[in-house]
């Protein structure tokens, strides 16, 4: 997780391919990408029983895709709660979409042995907190986006297909 956001305002995209409902496998997860305000996407996972909302803004660094994920804008955060944004690469093929988080392996290991050249601290409960900057952190993800395992193997979503429209008899 990321302290700041990986996009600067001028660097936001938008890509009207997200938006629909996406889901895993035989596991239940669906992700729903909405038009969100300022070429942003409201995000909703759900699985069984549980729904969060969040938002999410797509941006290019380099050659990577990145989804920034954060807290539904606009909500009020419990006291002493920061809004964090988790970085995902993306790639997004026809129906298919794969989200890949940044390896909480390889950046705990490079940060414990001090050979980390991303700024960030490993918290009490063992979490990776990134504290660069945007342009930081943009500039880093660029010059390492290509290393091997530096993301997560993708999770794969298939898009859903819309409801078929009710037709009503004349």
């Amino acid at each position: 997780m990321s302290l700041q956001p990986v996009y600067e305002p001028d660097t936001i995209a938008f890509d009207p391919a997200l938006v629909g409902t996406w889901a895993m496998g035989d596991d239940g997860l669906t992700v729903t990408f909405e038009r969100g305000e300022w070429h942003s996407y409201h995000l909703t996972l759900e699985q069984r029983d549980d729904r969060t909302r969040l938002s999410a803004r797509l941006t290019r660094v380099g050659e990577l895709t990145c989804l920034d994920i954060a807290p539904l804008d606009g909500t009020d955060l419990p006291a002493l709660a920061l809004p964090v944004h988790a970085v995902y690469r993306v790639e997004l093929k026809g129906d298919e979409l794969s989200l890949s988080d940044l390896n909480f392996e390889v950046l705990e290991r490079r940060v414990r042995e001090g050979t980390s050249t991303l700024p960030a601290v490993i918290d009490a409960r063992k979490n990776v907190v990134i504290t660069a900057g945007t342009m930081e952190l943009r500039r880093w993800l660029a010059a390492h986006a290509a290393e091997e395992g530096l993301f997560d193997p993708p999770t794969t979503f298939t898009r859903v297909p819309p409801p078929a429209e009710a037709t009503t008899p004349r």
